[in-house]
């Protein structure tokens, strides 16, 4: 897990889970037109065959009771009308690597679908997480040629926290539902590993810098030295200000030489 995801989970992790909801974004034009570019146009081709107008990046917003607060709206409100609970939304996704965090773009919070919870049956962040991480054997890693990407990453959790009999909806059923990336992929023929190659690379590079692996060199600090015996040098800059004020207010401009000669003087 990362450093970041493990650092957050120990601060929120055992905080109570108040709402659960699949959200999804379309993938950028550029990595399409990428893979387009390398499959000779069969990716495009591949995806209206298999009838997917878009290319989404699923993730799970997580709303959890914040009882670290600070508790602004009560305070504001007061306590004897309302019965207010601090939240935090809280973002759960795979891409390279796992990442949780808090929403950041708005558009991350507009196509979303409420995934309903079991009634008297309370979870944590952390029993969500750990609970889909000791049965999912590919929970840590991203191969979208493999059918395990940020989709089916989602699905699992879902499913192995029996969250998925909850879903009535089915329009909520239909979003979940992963593509067959694996069949999409197979278009690039060859070049099919240069998405699992670019994956894992950006993986391990996010593990050095977040991870704390890359130790940064640090500057010493700047030390001054005291100078021993500095009435010369300062008469010597003294002289060298009073000689330059006066040639910047001389009415008269002088030459080269006559300027050399008086500052001997």
């Amino acid at each position: 897990m990362p450093l970041r995801v493990r650092n957050l989970l120990e601060k929120v992790g055992n905080e109570l889970i108040l709402k659960i909801q699949l959200g999804r974004t379309p993938v950028q034009d550029l990595p399409i037109k990428l893979l387009n570019f390398l499959s000779d146009s069969k990716f495009n081709n591949k995806q209206l065959e298999l009838g997917y107008d878009e290319i989404y990046h699923n993730y799970l917003l997580i709303t959890i009771i914040n009882s670290h607060g600070p508790h602004v709206l009560q305070h504001i409100l007061g306590n004897s009308e309302h019965n207010l609970t601090a939240t935090i939304i809280l973002k759960l996704e795979k891409s390279q690597r796992i990442a949780l965090k808090y929403p950041i773009i708005p558009d991350e919070l507009i196509d979303v679908y409420d995934i309903p919870l079991t009634p008297n049956l309370p979870l944590t962040l952390n029993q969500l997480i750990s609970t889909a991480a000791n049965v999912d054997k590919n929970f840590y890693k991203y191969d979208a040629a493999e059918n395990n990407m940020c989709q089916t990453f989602v699905e699992n959790i879902i499913h192995i926290n029996g969250l998925m009999s909850n879903i009535i909806d089915q329009a909520t059923l239909n979003a979940l539902q992963p593509i067959d990336a694996k069949t999409l992929i197979s278009t690039l023929g060859s070049r099919s590993n240069i998405v699992k190659v670019v994956t894992d690379l950006g993986a391990r590079l996010d593990k050095l810098v977040f991870d704390r692996k890359i130790t940064w060199k640090k500057s010493s600090p700047k030390e001054f030295v005291p100078l021993h015996n500095s009435g010369p040098i300062c008469n010597a800059v003294f002289e060298l200000e009073k000689h330059a004020r006066w040639i910047s207010d001389s009415s008269s401009p002088l030459s080269s030489p006559e300027i050399i000669q008086r500052t001997r003087l």
